[in-house]
């Protein structure tokens, strides 16, 4: 990787480190040039302000965790394994780095209206991967949106828990946050014995 490529990377990185930390608002650009440990033109060379910098960040972010969720995921696996594995790897990743757990959920909101978009795309995209479950209602009619219903609600207790500064107890949520997830697909009894193993594991 070129140098001037490295930079960029590092204040990438960066902007999502101090992002987690301090919030959006509160971060600045000295900040993130201090924490990526470059210049200040540096920084101006590559990105026009905070702002876009932080899209950028975002951007990488959701790929690096799609992609580590993704992989994860044994494509021939049913679709059950499938989903438990992927909130699985997400929960856990989570856990271990909360700034990253910020600064993907809690403080992308605070970044603007094309932020928030890019929030709602990465949302669509773990969707898409949901509506194969449909074949699993048995018949049961299923709003159309669902998949965004069902991803929209583990979102909404995972934005909780991050927001309380329990990044670290987001494994122990995971049973809470499969149930969530796959009751609409699959009913009660199933989810709820998906909870019940997810809770032996962790």
């Amino acid at each position: 990787m070129a140098a001037t490529q490295t930079r960029r990377q590092a204040i990438l990185a960066a902007m999502v480190r101090v992002v987690g930390q301090k919030g959006y608002k509160e971060t600045s650009v000295a900040d993130v040039i201090a924490e990526a440990n470059v210049s200040r033109t540096t920084f101006y060379k590559h990105f026009e302000d905070k702002h876009t910098c932080f899209l950028a960040a975002y951007e990488m972010l959701v790929e690096e965790v799609f992609g580590e969720v993704v992989a994860k995921c044994d494509g021939g696996a049913p679709w059950l394994a499938r989903m438990t594995t992927g909130l699985t790897t997400l929960v856990d990743r989570f856990a271990v780095d909360p700034a990253l757990a910020r600064t993907a959920v809690v403080e992308v909101a605070a970044a603007g209206a094309d932020a928030r978009r890019l929030h709602w795309e990465a949302v669509a995209r773990f969707t898409e991967y949901l509506d194969a479950g449909r074949e699993l209602a048995g018949g049961r009619e299923l709003p159309a949106n669902i998949s965004l219903m069902s991803a929209g609600a583990v979102s909404g207790l995972i934005f909780d828990e991050l927001l309380a500064g329990r990044a670290a107890e987001l494994p122990a949520r995971l049973p809470d946050l499969l149930f969530a997830m796959l009751v609409p697909y699959v009913g009660p009894q199933v989810a709820a014995a998906e909870m019940r193993r997810a809770a032996q594991r962790h």
